[in-house]
């Protein structure tokens, strides 16, 4: 159930095709300084970079707006009864490959809205890309409906948080046990963690961060997904 999220796409540096604002339905903010239907529309802004990310070619529409890092959502219409993640729509910073020993910290915090009305079925998480995209290590926090790859291989505490540990090919994720809307995601702390259960190299290069939505079903209903708090620090 992890797919590859396509490094490319996450990577590339795509042009948005910015739709007018007289497309955006009433749940979307009037007059957004960015908004964009392209499946791989995405704007830069203080050093981040949100991105639409429908990297699913079966993917329904879905339209990403934009004021601020802090002031940005998605309008997304996925298909009822579908399990499969279509989009994640997500903010994020790419690296070039730094060692991760260069870091004293990578942690971001988030304040975010998604809808768990019945159909719904996605997760709000991090994804976080090492080794120039051959890694890829998530943080679940908001979960309605998803299941990690794999199976659990072992629980974690991390600054006073616990997860359930899963692993599937070259992917782990760190499911919470419960679900926050909002807080902080001690992401060094996490793949410390798995360097200590030797599943990471300790020479473990940091390629990108990104932190957005993972949605498989709207239940064939246009849904808002929306972000008014992140800050990433490393």
């Amino acid at each position: 159930m992890r797919w590859a999220l396509v490094p490319l796409l996450a990577a590339a540096a795509v042009t948005a095709a910015a739709v007018p604002a007289s497309a955006a339905t009433t749940s979307i903010p009037a007059h957004p300084k960015f908004v964009s239907s392209a499946r791989m529309g995405q704007w830069s802004n203080g050093g981040y970079v949100i991105t639409n990310n429908e990297w699913n070619s079966s993917a329904g529409p879905q339209t990403v707006w934009a004021n601020s890092p802090n002031s940005w959502g998605v309008e997304s219409t996925q298909s009822a009864g579908n399990t499969a993640v279509e989009t994640y729509p997500n903010i994020q910073v790419t690296y070039d490959n730094v060692p991760l020993r260069r870091f004293g910290i990578i942690r971001n915090a988030f304040a975010e809205s998604m809808p768990s009305s019945a159909g719904v079925d996605a997760e709000a998480a991090d994804d976080i890309w090492l080794n120039n995209y051959n890694i890829e290590v998530m943080i679940w926090v908001d979960n309605h409906g998803q299941r990690p790859a794999g199976n659990v291989v072992g629980h974690a505490t991390i600054f006073g948080q616990h997860f359930a540990v899963w692993h599937g090919g070259t992917d782990w994720t760190f499911a919470l046990d419960h679900n926050e809307k909002a807080g902080q995601t001690h992401i060094l702390g996490a793949l410390k963690w798995l360097i200590a259960q030797h599943d990471l190299a300790s020479n473990v290069t940091l390629t990108q961060v990104d932190f957005g939505w993972e949605v498989a079903s709207t239940a064939g209903r246009p849904l808002d997904f929306t972000l008014t708090r992140y800050w990433l620090h490393t």
